[in-house]
């Protein structure tokens, strides 16, 4: 699977994720095609934010 390459990609995501969630709800069939678009974009999204902008734990 393609990753994010820089800061550019990941806020065009970031907007896509926006969009896609005021279509995409609890009851939204997992085959449906804006939910498997989240579904990619959010794992794509969260392992860039791991990689570039990692939560210092609390303690």
């Amino acid at each position: 699977m393609r990753a994010i390459k820089n800061q550019i990609e990941y806020n065009a995501l970031c907007e896509r994720i926006e969009v896609l969630l005021e279509v995409v709800g609890n009851d939204t069939p997992t085959t449906d095609r804006d939910f498997i678009e989240l579904d990619i974009i959010s794992d794509l999204v969260v392992d860039y934010e791991q990689m570039n902008h990692p939560i210092e734990p609390l303690y």
